[in-house]
């Protein structure tokens, strides 16, 4: 095993300390089950840890816990879920930079069709798994990471 993939296993261990134990840390612990095992897991893991991504920065916000999002209040995804994030945490220094890190990573605009409240802005939604790197896995876990303190689980 490689260096990278090591670091990469122990950030995934840090990240099961702040998970929220019934409903993601079973799953959290099948992740780094597969990613130790296999070396082409990476591309079958990546969506569920950006949906793991975005539901850490979502514990961040007003909308964590909103049960019942109507037209009037609908949850934030992608990019505009990073930006509540970060204007609802602007005391934090430390946090709006790791969300800003976050932002300029994985959620852009792809083309000039791709704008708005769609999936489309976020990396997984538009890029096909041929194309996701290891390195890619490995900066979505390394973010997480980072957050791992401040996640409200």
């Amino acid at each position: 095993m490689d260096d990278k993939k090591r670091e990469t296993i122990d950030k995934l261990e840090n990240v099961l300390q702040y998970a929220h134990y019934w409903n993601w840390l079973p799953d959290l612990n099948v992740v780094v089950e597969i990613y130790e095992s296999r070396d082409d897991a990476y591309s079958v893991l990546l969506p569920f840890m950006f949906t793991y991504l975005e539901e850490s920065v979502r514990t961040l916000t007003s909308e964590y816990g909103m049960l019942e999002p109507n037209e009037h209040n609908k949850k934030k995804v992608g990019k505009n879920l990073i930006k509540l994030a970060i204007k609802e945490n602007k005391d934090n220094d430390e946090l709006v930079k790791i969300l800003n890190s976050i932002l300029s990573k994985h959620y852009q605009n792809f083309s000039l069709f791709e704008h708005g409240e769609n999936r489309n802005n976020v990396g997984h939604g538009v890029v096909h798994p041929r194309f996701w790197s290891e390195e890619d896995f490995q900066s979505v876990v390394s973010d997480i990471n980072d957050l791992g303190t401040y996640i409200r689980f």
